[in-house]
């Protein structure tokens, strides 16, 4: 793959776009916690991101099929390069307020709907069959190291540097990931007849809801998201308050994710030899059980080590998931079906967001930890047993049938 210059650019892409994003994220979110100092604050600006997000993704499935997904994806890092720079001139001339970070987080929620289905639809466009499931565990792992160095640079370099010139380092990120991203070579062929929107949105759904496993395994994707928006709201102050950690703490501890992330990745290619579905609930079951840990832990170390264990589970569980879908769905229809997928998770990702905006306010976050936990434990039991009983019986109506054209 490292011979593939379409796949390259994607690659070297990631690692900027990453690295911007990641940045971009750990500075709007101290931006509003230092002028509001509120947890409910950091919800209200996530659920106006994810609010425009959910319905650009409903709506922009079939027109991922229609367009160039290369110019998709450059014109999506445009946008984040103009919106980081103009951020940056309000807080050169002392104009910033909330407001315009909820403006921001609006464009911003339009926009990576439309990148993210885009990138994943492009790849099996230039990658190999066979070859997909090591190409997503690569660029997960790329994506994942510049998440970890986004939040250990933005609390290092807020200490040291005016969070207008990081900033302006975004800026650069976005321009650069766009450029990069001139050099696929992607073989576009233009529709000839376009069918209404709505026609295309029910082939995706029809499409997705045949694969029963894809669809069971996006309920528990949700499950996941849902966790993931009430942490969005939650690690800051859990941090900083209830572990009374500086905010240097508070980038270590979003770093571990991703390193976990990462190590996930590099070994799922190993984890793949191994047949059957019990080792994509375990690490489901695993993710579980680390909110549960971070529920109950007092100390600091072990809360890192295991939001780290959280990312080796849930490396694997994704990039299974998403190497299924890419493998098992016809090119023409991937923008839509991977849009339904994107679409679950922006239905529950603002859910737990908007969860743990109003529970916050008379539970403590280590119950909301305890309870999501809880949760993802016992639906990834549910489902193991479920799915692999299906699975029996899909076996043995195999054998009845040629038993019955052998005895014919």
């Amino acid at each position: 793959m490292i011979n593939n210059p379409s796949f390259r650019s994607i690659w070297l892409s990631s690692a900027t776009s990453e690295l911007g994003g990641a940045l971009f994220t750990a500075c709007n979110s101290i931006l509003i916690y230092e002028l509001t100092g509120s947890p409910t604050a950091l919800g209200l600006v996530w659920l106006i991101y994810y609010i425009p997000s959910f319905f650009m993704q409903l709506f922009i499935g079939p027109y991922i099929d229609r367009w160039s997904r290369k110019w998709i994806m450059i014109s999506c890092q445009l946008i984040r390069m103009l919106l980081a720079s103009v951020l940056v001139l309000f807080l050169f001339q002392d104009n910033f307020t909330i407001t315009f970070i909820y403006i921001v987080q609006i464009i911003v929620g339009i926009v990576m709907p439309i990148f993210t289905p885009a990138n994943q639809a492009i790849l099996p466009t230039i990658i190999e069959k066979e070859k997909l499931s090591q190409a997503n565990a690569s660029l997960e792992s790329v994506r994942q190291v510049m998440a970890v160095m986004g939040p250990l640079l933005s609390g290092v370099l807020v200490d040291v540097l005016e969070i207008e010139w990081i900033l302006v380092i975004i800026s650069i990120a976005f321009a650069l990931s766009a450029v990069t991203l001139l050099k696929i070579n992607e073989n576009y062929i233009k529709m000839a007849v376009r069918k209404p929107w709505i026609v295309e949105f029910k082939e995706g759904l029809q499409s997705y809801f045949k694969h029963k496993l894809i669809v069971w395994l996006g309920i528990f994707f949700g499950f996941v998201q849902f966790g993931v928006g009430v942490t969005i709201v939650t690690t800051l102050p859990y941090i900083t308050t209830i572990l009374n950690q500086p905010y240097s703490a508070y980038g270590l501890f979003m770093s571990a994710f991703p390193i976990g992330y990462t190590i996930g990745a590099l070994l799922n290619s190993k984890l793949l030899k191994i047949k059957g579905i019990g080792i994509l609930f375990t690490a489901l079951f695993i993710g579980g059980c680390t909110y549960i840990s971070l529920g109950i832990t007092p100390w600091y170390f072990i809360a890192v080590l295991t939001e780290c264990m959280a990312g080796m589970a849930i490396a694997i569980f994704n990039i299974y998931n998403i190497t299924l879908i890419q493998s098992s769905i016809p090119n023409h229809l991937m923008g839509k079906v991977t849009s339904v997928r994107l679409l679950i998770m922006r239905t529950m990702l603002p859910l737990g967001i908007l969860f743990a905006t109003v529970t916050v306010q008379f539970l403590s976050i280590r119950t909301l930890y305890f309870v999501i936990g809880s949760v993802i434990c016992i639906t990834s039991l549910v489902g193991y047993l479920y799915l692999n009983k299906q699975v029996k019986v899909g076996k043995k109506l195999g054998e009845v049938e040629r038993e019955g054209q052998f005895g014919n």
